[in-house]
């Protein structure tokens, strides 16, 4: 049932596909098989969620980011995740919509209620800045809640080595006035440095790598609020094996090559198709599938917003549906076994 006053126009024919919508059924017990990687690899069996674009708001309505379910769709998420064998959740950034302190403390309410570890990363609503009207908490404030000890970080998580990047904010405040992103010559000597330490890293920052960059449609989606020095942290990553960074951002479920890097863009949980992620790493790869957080309703719902709300929202909307028809994205144990 829709909130009063956010009622939709929804016919049999409009929404997204068939599959889509049955997609959001959750048919199977794990979701969906959204990708399959050949590495990372861990002898040690781990499960991760990783979760991104949020974009908890206790004040605003609709729109394509449908901000009067955000709160719900977390929950949705705490619930599932404490009913499944994870290890630990990993926030992608954008938890809130506009880094407003009401918006900060209901996330931190609603994981008050996650059994399990979580760790996140800001993005570049979670930030403070310059056009903002209101008050948001310092990046102390969100390293305090949200991170083991301060970004960057690195955190073992079963066999696999979770490192977390800042991309949304920089020690000189040459973001605040935008919603690109950056990673600082500072983080990037933490990264060359760590790299080493580690067995089977996944690297997670919420802006993009460039391998999504290089092409463009209409509405120039991929080239939107891009991470300013992408091909500095592609070639580190290249120079160290890392075999997977996982980005948000942009709100379209997509996998992309950067110099030999995989890239993994999470779908979002606020706006269609409102979904998290749920990574299997064992000896033989990593399995990641496709976990809806809402019924055919809420799918049909959000996907009619966005139809609704803008041209380049609407693009997002039919991007997405065409990727989720043609799920898994990539299949790497399927390419290497031919």
């Amino acid at each position: 049932m829709l909130e009063e006053g956010m009622a939709l126009e929804i016919t049999e024919k409009s929404g997204p596909t068939d599959a889509v919508i049955e997609s959001s059924e959750a048919t199977t017990d794990s979701g969906l098989l959204f990708a399959r990687f050949s590495h990372p690899r861990s002898q040690t069996k781990t499960r991760i969620a990783l979760v991104s674009d949020m974009h908890v708001s206790t004040e605003k309505q609709g729109t394509w980011k449908v901000f009067h379910r955000t709160r719900d769709r977390l929950r949705t998420v705490i619930e599932d995740v404490n009913s499944r064998d994870v290890d630990s959740v990993v926030f992608a950034g954008d938890l809130t919509e506009d880094g407003s302190v009401a918006d900060f403390e209901t996330v931190r309410s609603l994981l008050a209620d996650l059994d399990v570890p979580f760790v996140a990363v800001p993005g570049n609503h979670d930030v403070p800045k310059s056009f903002d009207a209101h008050e948001t908490p310092a990046l102390s404030s969100f390293e305090s809640n949200f991170t083991p000890d301060e970004l960057p970080f690195h955190r073992q998580v079963g066999g696999v080595d979770v490192i977390g990047l800042n991309s949304a904010s920089t020690p000189t405040g040459t973001l605040s006035d935008c919603h690109d992103g950056c990673i600082s010559a500072e983080q990037l000597a933490w990264l060359d440095e760590t790299l080493p330490k580690t067995d089977a890293p996944i690297v997670v920052s919420h802006h993009n790598l460039p391998g999504l960059g290089d092409k463009t449609d209409a509405h120039s989606w991929r080239s939107s609020f891009p991470m300013q020095n992408a091909s500095d942290l592609a070639e580190l990553l290249s120079r160290h094996d890392v075999p997977l960074h996982v980005s948000g951002h942009l709100h379209v479920p997509a996998t992309a090559e950067t110099m030999g890097v995989r890239e993994l863009l999470a779908p979002s949980l606020c706006s269609f198709p409102q979904a998290y992620l749920l990574f299997d790493i064992d000896r033989n790869g990593t399995t990641v599938r496709f976990v809806p957080t809402a019924g055919p309703e809420g799918t049909r719902e959000a996907y009619m917003h966005a139809k609704k709300d803008s041209a380049r929202s609407d693009a997002l909307a039919e991007i997405t549906a065409a990727r989720l028809d043609s799920l898994p994205l990539v299949d790497e144990r399927l390419l290497t076994s031919h």
